[in-house]
């Protein structure tokens, strides 16, 4: 494509395909049509990044969130695609490792979620059915450590992913460890508080309301017995990228991947009360 950006738009569309395969694994094909046609045609879940219109203006602007994005559902996928009968094969344990990877070394911010992801599917393949091949995610995922290597040799300084992490991080781990200290000694107006709260108001906004009853819905499903463990991974991995937010920048596209992983759960809890709704309005003859 030269020097222009058309490569790029040809991401977007194929994000429509991944969220299909996703969806229609997790929901089945009725509520997944319902999902495609709204993701593709509206922006009615513009708020929780789930609109293709959205990702073509950020791929318009070249950001790199629709490409990360598409990488690491695409590992996402192949994760839950052989979920239940584990027919993986050795490329496929290689690709969700290899494929997480790729979209970190695009979006940094996304490694905690990367990693989790890694562990989860080794967790579930390797130390509950026995499979071996599992290894080889890592494998896949280990081509990570060829970023601080290039830094070395191309910028003479060891930098682990990315400088522009030390411009993003508004509230540094360490802040939090002091926030502590300071709560235990009563002082409540304390420099290092103040910064938390704010960082905190960026992430979600008290009068955002829909949006703290989406993050508390993410600990209920992870608690609840009767939720499928698929859902369960995705809340791991969602609370993971907000917990991401509370250090880093936390508005705008550097949220997407957080809150379209709270959406997935969101759409299951829509659909355990809309089927529960009609059965119970069945069995009352409506």
């Amino acid at each position: 494509f030269e020097d222009s950006s058309y490569g790029y738009i040809l991401i977007g569309y194929l994000l429509v395909f991944i969220f299909y395969f996703i969806f229609k694994n997790l929901f089945g094909i009725k509520y997944t049509i319902i999902f495609i046609v709204l993701f593709f045609f509206t922006r009615a879940f513009e708020g929780y990044a789930f609109s293709l219109y959205s990702l073509m203006q950020h791929i318009n602007e070249a950001d790199a969130e629709p490409l990360a994005i598409f990488l690491f559902f695409s590992s996402f996928y192949i994760f839950i695609k052989k979920f239940d009968n584990q027919n993986y094969k050795f490329i496929d344990h290689f690709f969700i490792g290899f494929l997480a990877f790729l979209s970190v070394s695009v979006r940094p911010n996304y490694l905690p979620t990367g990693f989790l992801l890694i562990l989860l599917h080794i967790y579930y393949s390797y130390f509950k059915f026995g499979n071996k091949n599992s290894l080889f995610t890592i494998f896949g995922f280990s081509f990570i450590l060829f970023i601080p290597l290039h830094n070395i040799y191309y910028g003479n300084s060891f930098v682990l992913l990315s400088s522009g992490a030390h411009h993003n991080t508004n509230a540094p781990l360490l802040i939090y460890f002091y926030a502590i200290s300071d709560l235990f000694n009563f002082n409540y107006t304390t420099e290092n508080i103040q910064i938390i709260l704010t960082q905190i108001n960026k992430w979600i906004q008290p009068k955002e309301i829909h949006y703290i009853i989406s993050v508390a819905f993410l600990l209920i499903l992870l608690i609840f017995k009767n939720t499928k463990s698929k859902i369960k991974f995705v809340s791991l991995l969602a609370i993971s990228q907000h917990a991401v937010l509370l250090v880093f920048e936390p508005a705008n596209r550097y949220a997407y991947l957080a809150w379209m992983l709270t959406f997935i759960n969101l759409y299951y809890i829509f659909i355990i009360f809309f089927r529960h709704s009609y059965i119970r309005l069945k069995k009352n003859n409506f």
